[in-house]
Parts: structure tokens; sequence; C-alpha cells
């Protein structure tokens, strides 16, 4: 009896040790946002587009509008996002909160809203978190989704995602969950 209770204790044991090693290399993963390949649609370089902003006037935003922003800095990142998706209003938080840090390393974002129709939900959470700093477009037709590769006609997109572009508008990597390194990692090499 004590050798089977002892048998039984070791095998815990050793379930315990192996449960808290995943757990650890599961946390150790967080530490660092998760980069994934590029989609070849967009691996030299972005395709034509054309959105809107979220302004009073609707602004369009295409390929060209991004050109002329991304000449000007090191790095523009495009951030997916829906206001419903917890881990991305924590991500666009992080990127209120590092504001300056982002315009110290020459860095801009765009703000990219998938598919969400209430405009007035989308621009009253934008002004409520401070992140009317940024430019906010709506792509409520896939322009920057399905056109760009990141997923196949009729599918959603998984959030968070952010493509990071260089002044010639060539995709540098995409990003998917954001670890500790958010936002650092969209200015580091």
């Amino acid at each position: 009896m004590i050798r089977f209770l002892s048998c039984i204790s070791v095998t815990v044991l050793a379930l315990s040790f192996c449960a808290m090693s995943a757990f650890a290399a599961t946390a150790s993963k967080l530490d660092k946002s998760r980069k994934m390949d590029l989609p070849s649609a967009i691996s030299d370089s972005l395709p034509w587009f054309a959105v809107r902003e979220f302004t009073e006037n609707a602004a369009p935003f295409t390929r060209s509008h991004l050109a002329k922003l991304a000449e000007k800095n090191n790095r523009t990142a495009l951030v997916y996002f829906a206001t419903w998706c917890i881990p991305c209003r924590a991500g666009i938080k992080r990127l209120v909160e590092n504001f300056d840090e982002l315009q110290k390393n020459n860095v801009s974002i765009v703000l990219v809203n998938i598919g969400e129709r209430d405009e007035k939900l989308v621009k009253s959470w934008i002004e409520k978190i401070n992140a009317s700093k940024f430019i906010v477009v709506n792509d409520p037709f896939k322009r920057l989704t399905e056109g760009f590769g990141l997923v196949k006609e009729g599918e959603d997109i998984s959030l968070p995602r952010t493509i990071v572009l260089n002044k010639n508008l060539k995709p540098l990597f995409m990003l998917g969950e954001e670890g500790a390194d958010w936002p650092q990692v969209l200015w580091t090499k």
C-alpha cells in the first residue's frame, strides 16, 4: 500500500511539474509579440485600395495617402481592430499610452476597423480612449483584409493583427498576438 501511494505521489508530482513547465512556456511566449508569415499577396508591396477615414466628411484613404504617410516615417503600422475585440482594445490603449515613443521612433499608426457598421459606436470608442490622434479607417468591404490576402473571401480575420511597413510600403512583418514587447516591437530591428 505504501509503495502504491508513493507511486501515485511521484506521478502527481511529475504531472504537476509538466503542467508548470507548459504554463511557463506559454507565459514566456507572451513576452514577445507573435510574428506571422506575410501573405503572398503583400510579400513585396501593397495592392491598390480605397477605404474611408472616420472623420466628419469620411475622407477617402487610398494607397496613395498611405504612401505619403509612410515616406515621412521610418515605419507605418496597419493595426487591425474591432471595438468588441478585448485584445485589440488593450493593444490600442497601449499605443495611446506610448504615443510619444511612437513619434520619437518615427512610427505612424493607421487603425483599421474591420466590419463594424455602427460608425457612431466606433467613433465614440476611439474618442473615449483618446485614439483619435491616429488615422482611423473603416474597412467594411474587406479591401485591407481579403484584398491583402489576410483572409479568403467570406472569412473573418483573427484579431488582433498588425502589418508593419517601411517607407516604400514594403511589408516588413506581420504580428498576431501582442506580447509584452508591444508596441516597442514596431520600431525595433
